[in-house]
Formats: structure tokens, C-alpha cells, sequence
């Protein structure tokens, strides 16, 4: 008789709910089927019809949900031993597999080609002329290497800091004068720009981008002078999300959730991914040094960050992405005044956003009701609330009119909660807000 399926539930459940014979026939696993649905997200890239700045869009969106899915869930299942428990993260690593290597090949063989049709051309270090290399190490001196900070990884010093989802680069240092060697790593820095746009040896219309990483390591010779460099490796990491809070103290929440966004960055690794070519030896000291098992290591065939393709998909060509759609003004709203009152109480109205205006609908029935006279109380829930939100304005409005006024929102969603956390500033001293785990 085979053994019932086990559901995982809760935000740090796995496996953790045996299902009746009937529920474990059809069931799918909450974690195989996220998957499922990123490999839906991977489709649209891989989809012809796709735009090419759109495709890099949707290659960077892709990477970012798996970033989220490894520092939420991955995490948790990483805690413990069990058997099923085991057994269901290495389905997740070869599910996973294949869909890397799509990610790469459409990267490689469809996108990066099919910009260079139209002009823009993404190239590696060693692809560039020995003019543009030099453009790029001009451009390496004047605003890059400010930014760097070479480190030594030895017995002499502590272990340096990896922040969550920073890309490195790992190598070899060796005195030519001495037989042994040390181990060396510079951060790729957020600050920058992750491509160097160069200029030199291009047609008219071309644009050519290089991955910041790339220009780094062709210049990385300029920061150990006089030491033979080996073994380049590009590694990036992914540290667990999950820090616990007192769910009790409801009264600091804000606070709370501060703190653990400053926790946070201290978490366990649970992911290391390294680029093409990445020295052997290098990955598995990685490895042991955070104490991972070879299915935590994900050998990248490509780039080890397609968030990057973010820059790219922003590039200021319509004629790459898809044509902009401009939200319509549903037929049963007015498009101002208080006949939205009139309109409501004369049906239902169902809104489909983006196809019907939001702006038109729902933030312009709450500002007609933030001015509306009649009107005693706002009530309403929001997932996420920021400075540029459209009706927190209406909202705060409202309360310094005299109205009541209480918004209920998720502050521990555990993929905001640093930006729920920033705003809007002037929120709380004119609208009670209700916080929900």
C-alpha cells in the first residue's frame, strides 16, 4: 500500500500534513508547483512571439522569483533530514536544472544575437577589440576601481562578508617569489551600473553594453600589483530569508520587522552559483566553507545574475518591447464627479486591471469619497503601501477632513518587508493602520 501524500503547510512547513488516499492521487506539491509556474514566467522569454527587450525582462524575472524561492522555501526545506524531506529537494534541483539551461541557451542563442540585429551588442571581456578594451579600462580607472575593495581570504584574517545575492569575484593570488598561494576576492558593487556602455569601434545606431563583472576581472591585475592571478571564478550567493519575529508584539511591529531586514543579511547560505569556467578547487573550499552539499552548488553556463537584463530591457527602443497599453475608462464609471456613487449602487462593477484604469476606478472612488461630505469612514486593505501609492494621498486627506479612516496591510510579507517598512513616512500620523501577519 503505498504511504499518503504529505502536504507542506504554513510558511515554514514541509511536508507536514498527511492527505487522504483521494487528495494524494491528484496532489502536487506546493513547492514543485511554484516551478511550474516559473517555468511559466521562463515561457514568455522562450516565446517567439516575445519581443527581445521584453524576453530580457522576462529572463530577469525569472531569476528573481528563484532568488525569492531559494531565500523563502528552499531555505526551510534545507532544515531537516527526513527522508521525503530529501528526496523532495533534489526533485526541485533537477526540475530546476533544465530550466537553467533554457534560461542560458535563450540568453546566448536568441537574445544576445537578436539585440546585435538591431545594434545593440552584448559582449564579454574577450570579445571586445583591443580599442574598446581599452575604452573599458579607462572607464575602469575613472569609476570602477574607487569602488572595489580587494580583499585576501587567509588564515591571517577573518573570513570576509558576502552580502546576500552579491556577486564576486574569487581567484588565486600567488608571490611570484614564493611557493605558496592565497585566495582573493573584490564585490562587484551594487552602486554601479551592471553594464559599461562603450563607444569605440562601433557603427552608426550601435550601442555596445558589457557586464560590469567582465570589465572588473580584465582590469582585476591593477589591484594586486606584482601577484600572479589564477583560477578567476564569478560566484554569487543567497543567504536564507527566514529570521523568526515575536508575532506577539504587535505594538513595535514596524520596528520588529526593521530589525529582522538588519538580521537578515547575516543568515545562512543555502545557494552558491558559479559562472562559466570557475576554478574547481575554488568552489569546493567555497562549499565547505559554508558547509553546503554539492546540490547547493548550481553551475551556470551563462550568467550567474540575469537580474541584470533589467538595464538592458530598459533601454529606450519601442520597437523591441511590446506597445504600450493605455488602461481604458470602464463603461459603467464616470471618469470624475460623484456619479461613481450612483454606479455602484446601481450593480456590481467588476474591474480587470491593467485592461480597465485603476486610476479611473478605484483610487478615483476613494478620492471622491475622501472630499465627499456625506461620506463618514474609509475602510479598505492593501498588500503593499508606499510613498508613491496613488490613494495614499486620498487616505491621509480623508483623516485630516475628520473622517475615519483604517487600512489593514500586510507588513511581514517576507519579499517587501523592507520597502513596507520605508513608507510612506507621513502614513501613521494621520491613518490607523492595522498590520496582518
Amino acid at each position: 500500500m503505498s504511504m499518503p501524500a504529505l502536504a507542506s503547510i504554513g510558511d515554514h512547513g514541509v511536508l507536514n500534513t498527511p492527505l487522504s488516499k483521494d487528495l494524494s492521487d491528484v496532489w502536487i506539491d506546493r513547492d514543485l508547483s511554484w516551478l511550474n509556474f516559473n517555468k511559466r514566467v521562463l515561457a514568455e522569454a522562450l516565446d517567439e512571439r516575445t519581443p527581445l527587450l521584453e524576453k530580457a525582462k522576462f529572463l530577469a524575472i525569472f531569476t528573481s522569483n528563484l532568488d525569492e524561492f531559494f531565500m523563502k522555501r528552499v531555505s526551510v526545506l534545507r532544515h531537516g533530514s527526513a527522508e521525503r524531506q530529501s528526496a523532495l529537494l533534489q526533485e526541485l534541483r533537477e526540475k530546476l536544472l533544465p530550466m537553467l539551461c533554457e534560461q542560458a541557451d535563450c540568453y546566448r542563442k536568441t537574445l544576445v544575437p537578436g539585440l546585435a540585429q538591431h545594434g545593440v551588442l552584448l559582449r564579454r571581456w574577450n570579445e571586445l577589440t583591443s580599442r574598446q578594451q581599452e575604452e573599458a579600462s579607462d572607464h575602469f580607472d575613472s569609476s570602477i576601481s574607487a569602488a572595489l575593495t580587494p580583499l585576501v581570504i587567509d588564515p591571517e584574517h577573518p573570513f570576509p562578508f558576502l552580502s546576500n545575492l552579491s556577486t564576486s569575484l574569487t581567484f588565486r593570488l600567488q608571490d611570484p617569489e614564493r611557493a605558496d598561494f592565497m585566495y582573493a576576492r573584490v564585490k562587484v558593487p551594487a552602486v554601479l551600473k551592471n553594464w559599461v556602455s562603450l563607444v569605440t569601434d562601433l557603427e552608426a545606431g550601435q550601442k555596445l553594453f558589457v557586464p560590469l563583472h567582465e570589465v572588473i576581472g580584465g582590469n582585476i591585475q591593477k589591484l594586486y600589483g606584482g601577484m600572479t592571478i589564477s583560477g578567476m571564478s564569478v560566484l554569487r550567493i543567497t543567504r536564507d530569508a527566514e529570521v523568526e519575529i515575536d508575532d506577539d508584539s504587535v505594538g513595535e511591529i514596524r520596528e520588529l520587522v526593521q530589525e529582522q531586514i538588519r538580521q537578515r543579511r547575516y543568515e545562512p547560505i543555502v545557494r552558491l552559483e558559479f559562472g562559466p569556467g570557475a576554478d574547481p578547487a575554488i568552489k569546493e573550499t567555497m562549499r565547505e566553507r559554508f558547509q553546503l552539499s554539492p546540490s547547493d552548488v548550481y553551475d551556470m553556463a551563462e550568467e550567474v545574475d540575469y537580474t541584470t537584463l533589467f538595464e538592458i530591457a530598459g533601454l529606450p527602443l519601442p520597437e523591441l518591447r511590446d506597445r504600450l497599453w493605455t488602461p481604458l475608462q470602464h463603461p459603467l464609471l464616470p471618469e470624475a464627479g460623484t456619479g461613481i456613487f450612483v454606479a455602484i449602487q446601481a450593480g456590481d462593477v467588476l474591474l480587470h486591471h491593467p485592461y480597465d484604469s485603476f486610476d479611473g476606478s478605484v483610487e478615483h472612488f476613494i478620492s471622491t469619497a475622501a472630499d465627499d461630505p456625506q461620506t463618514v469612514s474609509i475602510k479598505m486593505t492593501a498588500y503593499r503601501i508606499g510613498d508613491d501609492t496613488p490613494f495614499v494621498k486620498s487616505l491621509i486627506k480623508a483623516a485630516e477632513h475628520g473622517k475615519q479612516v483604517a487600512c489593514v496591510m500586510e507588513i511581514k510579507a517576507r519579499s517587501t518587508r523592507s520597502a513596507t517598512c520605508t513608507g510612506p513616512r507621513n502614513w501613521s500620523v494621520s491613518v490607523p493602520t492595522l498590520h496582518s501577519a
